[in-house]
């Protein structure tokens, strides 16, 4: 698998994962908490123009590089990150910039979605933190959609390295999904696949434990 195909395929489909649709319930100005139990934490809020917005830590016992080495174990990707389906690499204009359409499943009451994104990582030289950003690609490519288009969106991971080999995982986006979806479905349909992939990430890290090409580790 080439690692450009594999690397855009995980990048962009870790935002596209939690989509989120308008929250009709009450608005939030500050974070309120979804999740918090020995493993991970999720919060969440309104943003003004009504897209709920999720946020996520956890702790686990990691390399830096093991993550971007299990975002490019293509083949295994549906056994961590909830509702992948399929995605197709677009342009790499650099070594750390991907352009991907990924496509997610449906389920119940929620309709296949796809997006175009952007997504690019690099690392501090002081801390060695390693922050992954996404975003809208869509209006610079012509892709036929396939499924309900989502172009409201942008999210950050950041991997911040600790004592004892350990490795603190942050996560903060949103993404309007578009089309005609209740906003308690989508909020749950939300939660749950952030809840999913947050307690699939220790083990499945645990098989990419090696270093990572352009990562300086602690």
């Amino acid at each position: 698998m080439n690692i450009a195909v594999a690397k855009t395929y995980a990048l962009s489909f870790c935002l596209g994962l939690f989509f989120v649709a308008s929250a009709h319930a009450q608005q939030h100005d500050t974070w309120q908490p979804a999740v918090a139990n020995q493993h991970y934490t999720i919060d969440y809020r309104e943003r003004a123009d009504k897209v709920l917005e999720l946020r996520a830590e956890l702790v686990v016992t990691a390399q830096l590089g093991s993550f971007l080495h299990l975002l490019e174990d293509v083949e295994n990707i549906s056994s961590w990150l909830a509702r992948a389906e399929k995605a197709t690499v677009l342009a790499q204009p650099d070594a750390h910039t991907h352009v991907v359409h990924t496509v997610f499943s449906g389920f119940f009451l929620v309709a296949r979605r796809d997006m175009v994104t952007r997504s690019v990582w690099h690392q501090d030289p002081a801390t060695k933190a390693v922050t992954i950003t996404v975003e809208n690609a869509n209006n610079d490519y012509d892709i036929p959609t396939d499924g309900v288009r989502i172009t409201n969106l942008a999210a950050e991971w950041q991997l911040f390295p600790l004592a004892n080999g350990q490795l603190r995982i942050t996560y903060q986006g949103y993404a309007d999904p578009a089309g005609a979806l209740l906003g308690l479905v989508a909020r749950s349909a939300a939660l749950e696949a952030l809840k999913k992939t947050l307690a699939r990430l220790p083990a499945a890290l645990e098989n990419h434990q090696r270093p990572y090409e352009g990562i300086v580790e602690p």
